[in-house]
């Protein structure tokens, strides 16, 4: 699983040469330009978190900025922008898999029912099309794909059990990790923030407070703040994403969940008949 992860990892050291080169605007040569900005499309073929394809795009467009206007068509095909989400250039392109339901009012004890009675043979595709259309893509990471707000749910199957993974999902309230809950920063002015605090140095918290966009991060000085607790608010996973569900596409989520991502698991195989 980890090795699957790490081939996925976008390459750190080529990420940094060609940010640096995106600014420069002397030296090229029509072939050092192709090669670099070829790199661009296997680029957008790494699995990053949720601001992962929009920063290599703006260093795609910052290096597209010093390209002479007669080749800027040529390079901005080369470099991968037929890749990219028309409405949102931030994500890639791709067609979204809808639930067909009917869903219903998922209960734990419902819910593990369907999953507790499953057959078998489960439909990997849709598993993983599932687990983008309920949103658990947008938050976490499985397989070394999706986002890096919540935790990484790639071992989950073999830590937890159904049930566990059940009320997680339908009952986010019921336990928050304090390493994912939100803190409540009491300004000296009366008044408050609340979000997620990703880093600080001796002066400032850098705060994340938008699950749906990460890397929209908010300074506040702490000179400002007069005290700090973690939140008792709810978990900002949203409770019963999955009610849009009807009962294959619950259980061939929940199989995707298990495997970690990977199809070979013993989930996804064909049970066979027991008829002569």
């Amino acid at each position: 699983d980890i090795a699957g992860m790490l081939a996925k990892t976008p390459p750190a050291q080529q990420i940094h040469y060609v940010t640096a080169l995106s600014v420069a605007k002397n030296g090229w040569t029509k072939a050092s330009r192709e090669k670099y900005f070829k790199w661009f499309t296997t680029a957008f073929g790494y699995k990053g978190g949720n601001s992962y394809v929009g920063f290599i795009d703006r260093a795609r467009k910052m290096a597209l900025k010093n390209v002479p206007q007669e080749e800027l068509a040529y390079f901005d095909k080369l470099s991968g922008n037929a890749l990219l989400d028309v409405s949102n250039q931030n994500k890639l392109a791709s067609n979204v898999v809808r639930p067909k339901g009917p869903g219903r009012n998922w209960s734990v004890d419902s819910a593990l029912a369907v999953i507790q009675s499953d057959p078998g043979g489960r439909n990997f595709e849709q598993g993983k099309a599932m687990f983008a259309a309920t949103l658990c893509s947008t938050c976490h990471r499985l397989g070394g794909e999706g986002g890096e707000i919540g935790p990484d749910l790639t071992q989950l199957g073999t830590r937890f059990s159904a049930k566990d993974i059940l009320v997680s999902i339908i009952e986010p309230n019921k336990e928050i990790s304090d390493q994912f809950a939100a803190t409540y920063f009491y300004m000296k002015d009366g008044s408050s923030v609340v979000g997620r605090v990703k880093n600080q140095d001796n002066t400032k918290y850098f705060v994340s407070q938008n699950p749906f966009a990460p890397q929209q991060i908010r300074e506040i000085p702490k000179k400002d703040v007069a005290r700090a607790s973690i939140s008792d608010a709810p978990s900002i996973m949203f409770p019963r994403l999955i009610n849009s569900l009807n009962q294959d596409e619950l259980r061939n989520l929940m199989a995707y969940l298990v495997s970690g991502g990977n199809q070979n698991h013993e989930v996804f195989k064909k049970v066979a008949s027991s008829k002569p």
